[in-house]
């Protein structure tokens, strides 16, 4: 039987562990168009999440664009994926497009054009129809025009709209792209969720007070999966696919990644790959291998980015989570500097690769910082 575990976005409609209370909630607050500030660590599942949400939604007559600002490069490129994302959706409702002129005449920046893809057949892109707009009036008009879509749509379907790693864009250093986005987000009857895992940069948009979306959230922590419930998804799953894993088993994978959702796939895909009709616990140290050999790359790269002091903190604070990292045994224990740990400290924090939990400096990523401190 093939593997019931997935290294990807978990699709819509595959089996999801719990979460049921956070799809209520949220659910609701799209219901009520209410906007939200969806947040956590990276891998924990934010995408497949809305992503969930979003098709339950659509099964409720709901239009749901989905807009991923991951690595944007500027004004120009935030409309332009915008745009693409609202005519995907159109191309995909048919019963939109039937109601002709009126619906494709209300955007004017952007027209849409087909493309042959050697992958997909054909695929939707979007062209702009003026080369004199900058990136930030392109933006502002996809907005406006956004926003004269919505009302038409106000009286027979709800809208929601995923901006997914939304602090992405406070890279471009503009100062008018996030006061441009709130004036005409505040005007629209739907709901927008900002999602992203560079928590502090993405909190400081909507929190600090003169800061176009200032308090025009609700914040959403995305936590770890509850122990017993992953448990139990683990052991079903791997019912499903034709093998035995006894509860004590799936609580110790569970324990070895924290609950952290991803890990929790990815090392239940190994462990599936290497056992037999019965997972054992021999084949959760060798899937843990396996699953560190995988992510090694992605881990290299990550130091490769940092500085000396920032590696030297993150060593650190894999080995020793402290809440008094500044003191003077701190210091002197882990050879770093007062200045080194104040520049490191805020680069870390904003990368979201340290965080400050309970009063005390650790690592985000649990098997990340077990990969700093053993290779």
């Amino acid at each position: 039987m093939s593997n019931p575990f997935t290294l990807r976005v978990i699709p819509p409609g595959s089996p999801f562990c719990n979460r049921k209370l956070e799809l209520d909630e949220l659910s609701s607050h799209a219901h009520n168009k209410a906007n939200v500030v969806l947040f956590s660590p990276r891998r924990y599942g934010k995408t497949s999440l809305v992503k969930k949400l979003q098709r339950n939604l659509a099964r409720e007559g709901y239009l749901t664009i989905y807009s991923d600002f991951f690595l944007v490069t500027s004004e120009n490129d935030v409309a332009h994926r915008i745009a693409n994302s609202i005519y995907a959706v159109l191309h995909q409702r048919e019963s939109l497009l039937k109601k002709g002129a009126r619906i494709l005449k209300t955007f004017k920046t952007f027209r849409p054009v087909f493309k042959p893809s050697a992958d997909h057949g054909v695929v939707l892109s979007v062209e702009p129809l003026s080369t004199d707009l900058s990136g930030i009036e392109m933006l502002d008009k996809v907005m406006e025009e956004f926003g004269d879509f919505v009302k038409m749509q106000a009286a027979s379907a709800g809208v929601h709209i995923v901006f997914d790693e939304f602090q992405e864009i406070t890279d471009l250093k503009s100062s008018q792209i996030e006061g441009v986005l709130r004036k005409h987000i505040q005007e629209h009857q739907a709901s927008y969720f900002f999602v992203g895992s560079r928590r502090r940069i993405l909190l400081n948009i909507f929190n600090q007070r003169k800061r176009p979306f200032y308090q025009s959230a609700i914040m959403f922590p995305l936590k770890a999966l509850p122990h017993d419930e992953l448990t139990r998804f683990l052991t079903n799953q791997f019912k499903k696919g034709g093998k035995k894993c006894a509860k004590i088993i799936a609580e110790k994978i569970a324990e070895k990644v924290f609950q952290y959702p991803y890990y929790a796939q990815a090392l239940a895909y190994h462990i599936y790959e290497v056992s037999g009709k019965i997972a054992k616990e021999q084949d959760i140290r060798n899937g843990f291998e396996i699953l560190l050999g995988s992510e090694r790359y992605g881990y290299e790269g990550i130091v490769q980015d940092l500085t000396a002091s920032q590696i030297a903190l993150l060593k650190s604070l894999a080995v020793h989570p402290a809440s008094r990292i500044m003191s003077t045994a701190y210091m002197r224990d882990h050879r770093l500097s007062v200045g080194g740990i104040q520049y490191a400290r805020k680069k870390l924090e904003d990368l979201d690769l340290i965080e400050r939990q309970d009063d005390v400096w650790r690592i985000t990523d649990p098997v990340f910082g077990y990969w700093l401190t053993n290779y």
